[in-house]
């Protein structure tokens, strides 16, 4: 780029631009200020987008020089150009049927033709747009625009955030929505209907609706049945019934590729004020949090990874802007911030790390970063990103916390990463059993023995000290769970995981083919089936509590046995209650333990060792695979030996019997010495 445009940058120098005012059809013009210390930088705003791959047609004219930006840049900086102050900008009268100052969403929406001056549309003040007030050709200016992407989205006057343009015309949005009667918030006048005036006015009825949910607290009936009955559900809540086609054009909202990428948290987590902007409709930031978080807390949210072609019906895609409204306020943990930011999308697959420097604890101050996790965008070291993160979590740490975000996804090697290095560029199926979500963890595998790292000269190796567990030799497994997660139903894979991991261990409730370690008490014939529903839930219940400290959650998980399995597999030892099998009088909510389960199963294989142990481990593991216990390791893990000392990573495991420390207590009886594995 010529230094017409660019000029050097000083360590805590920005750019600011500055678009001159016109219409739609002229070219965009704009200039570029660089402002020497960012904390006295004027008063400006800073835009979230997608940046979109498609280069647009027209270029703009920056500091007089043409530069060619995406087509989703260029309609953004259409929109938020100035007006002319002229009287041949077209606004909407006063009595106008979607102005804001008549409907139920003026507290949080407006139309840019409302008003010609000071809508908060029209960019008056200077703006940040990283594709263009950073220089994208120049490596070094990146890395350090990176570390400061916290700081310049924080002391913004405005986040706007670019949703795109609305191709809603105030005609009807179609046959059907015309012809719908009207219902509720989405009555103008008894006979009017406003999906005949485009999307967004149904969008922001549905928002509204919310909103005045939440203020209303517990103040309005929400008897328990809502969960589970969607009519009821819809009309106590407000909202039309399940098949209508109001819901189609809410869930076209929520689906928005924005909601879906990773810098974009960041951008509005720390924004003191966020706009988004869809078309000509302008909607406070924080009335789409707030509504989708109500969405979800009360049934209206489709599963995470919900992946159907059913009929979504009054299914919102929700999950993940909750969870970005939710962060706002506070730094946390990296590896939180990694995991919460795993299921996002991301242009580059550094990104997927560096997005989160800006939301953890570790990483608050940006001048003095570990040198293993100083942000690089160079050819040649870029593949030891993930690498040298992970030792730094291991170091930082004292443990091995990290390992439990690693673990292959069943077929073919996904990244070329050593086996102990999460690839957070992928997706994981199934939630790690340790994570920095939980206060107190439960387990205890190593039984307190410190983390103790050996030497390596293999920059792709991790060496941990470590015990094998003699009864650990994987000998059987069944097949992985796949479940929908959907709502309260069950699902015939769901019945089949359980019915094969069961019939991997009845002859232990008969008491034959006892574990080599005999002592165990919870492998003694009457405490099978307590202990299989130990395995199945990771010993915790649906609110990830230990099942000890909720007794009635081993009656609900009795309950739910029965009412699938008829007695098949027994619950002697779970329940206080004398009940039948599909009695109508017995009491429980059964689907406490079905959500448990499902929650650490799915993505997983319970399976059997040659000395007798129960557990459930990663999807990949295979015959003859080992159970190891690591020092510095809260849970015991998988591995699978290669020869000489080395072994694969192949995932966490819980496995009764092992998560106390007591593998570790008869090791330091033994007098044996501990090894190193060495995880390539």
């Amino acid at each position: 780029m010529p230094d017409r445009v660019y000029g050097p940058l000083g360590p805590k120098a920005i750019r600011l631009l500055s678009i001159v005012p016109g219409f739609a059809s002229e070219t965009i013009n704009c200039s570029l200020t660089i402002i020497n210390d960012r904390d006295d930088a004027p008063e400006y705003d800073a835009i979230s987008y997608v940046w979109g791959t498609k280069l647009s047609d027209e270029p703009i004219m920056c500091n007089g020089q043409r530069m060619t930006v995406t087509e989703n840049l260029i309609d953004a900086m259409r929109y938020l150009r100035p007006l002319p102050n002229w009287d041949s900008v077209i606004t909407w009268p006063e009595d106008h049927v979607l102005s804001s100052s008549r409907n139920v969403w003026g507290a949080f929406a407006t139309n840019r033709q409302e008003e010609r001056e000071h809508s908060a549309s029209h960019q008056q003040r200077p703006i940040w747009i990283d594709a263009i007030c950073i220089n994208q050709k120049d490596m070094a200016e990146k890395e350090n625009q990176v570390k400061l992407m916290d700081r310049i989205y924080a002391n913004a006057t405005t986040v706007k955030i670019w949703l795109g343009g609305a191709n809603d015309s105030h005609s009807a949005d179609s046959s059907r929505m015309r012809s719908l009667q009207p219902l509720g918030v989405f009555s103008l006048t008894p006979k009017v209907h406003l999906g005949q005036y485009g999307r967004m006015p149904v969008v922001l009825a549905f928002i509204a609706q919310a909103l005045r949910n939440v203020r209303a607290g517990g103040n309005y009936p929400t008897a328990s049945k809502s969960a589970t009955d969607a009519v009821y559900r819809n009309r106590v809540h407000g909202f039309p019934n399940a098949s209508a086609e109001e819901w189609k054009v809410i869930r076209e909202f929520f689906s928005n590729p924005w909601f879906e990428r990773i810098w974009i948290v960041q951008e509005v987590v720390h924004a003191k004020r966020a706009i988004a902007i869809l078309g000509d409709w302008q909607v406070e930031w924080r009335a789409i949090g707030e509504a989708a978080t109500w969405f979800q807390a009360y049934g209206f949210a489709l599963p995470p990874e919900f992946k159907s072609n059913a009929d979504m019906r009054d299914l919102l895609p929700v999950s993940k802007i909750a969870a970005m409204w939710q962060m706002s306020g506070r730094r946390r943990p990296l590896l939180q911030m990694l995991r919460e930011l795993r299921g996002r999308k991301a242009t580059l697959k550094v990104d997927k790390v560096y997005a989160a420097y800006s939301l953890a604890e570790e990483t608050s101050n940006t001048d003095k970063l570990d040198p293993l996790i100083e942000p690089t965008y160079d050819e040649n070291r870029i593949n030891e990103v993930y690498p040298n993160l992970s030792r730094f979590l291991v170091i930082d740490h004292g443990n091995l916390a990290a390992l439990s975000h690693a673990g292959g996804i069943q077929g073919v090697k996904t990244s070329d990463y050593p086996s102990w290095v999460p690839d957070w560029s992928q997706p994981k199926t199934s939630v790690e059993l340790v994570n920095d979500n939980m206060d107190e963890l439960p387990y205890n595998a190593d039984g307190n023995e410190h983390l103790i790292i050996g030497d390596s000269i293999d920059p792709k190796c991790l060496s941990v000290k470590g015990i094998r567990v003699p009864a650990g030799v994987v000998r059987a497994y069944g097949d992985k769970l796949i479940s929908y997660a959907f709502r309260y139903q069950t699902y015939k894979e769901e019945l089949d995981f359980v019915s094969s991991a069961w019939n991997l261990i009845a002859h232990l409730a008969s008491g034959k083919g006892r574990p080599e370690d005999d002592e165990l008490e919870m492998y003694q014939p009457k405490n099978i089936p307590r202990t299989f529903v130990s395995t199945l839930t990771a010993g915790l219940t649906d609110t990830r509590q230990p099942i000890d400290e909720d007794p009635n959650f081993l009656e609900d998980a009795a309950d739910w046995l029965l009412q699938q399995f008829s007695g098949r597999i027994p619950v002697s030892g779970l329940s206080r209650r004398w009940k039948l099998p599909g009695a109508v009088w017995n009491s429980s909510d059964s689907g406490r333990f079905h959500e448990a389960f499902t929650r650490i199963c799915l993505h997983r294989r319970f399976f059997v060792t040659t000395g007798g142990l129960m557990g459930i481990g990663p999807e990949t593991m295979e015959r003859d695979d080992i159970v190891v216990v690591l020092f510095g390791g809260e849970i015991p893990y998988v591995v699978r030996e290669l020869g000489e000392g080395r072994y694969s990573f192949i995932g966490e495991c819980y496995v009764p019997g092992l998560m106390a420390g007591e593998a570790v207590a008869r090791w330091k009886e033994s007098g044996h010495k501990a090894e190193f594995f060495d995880l390539v």
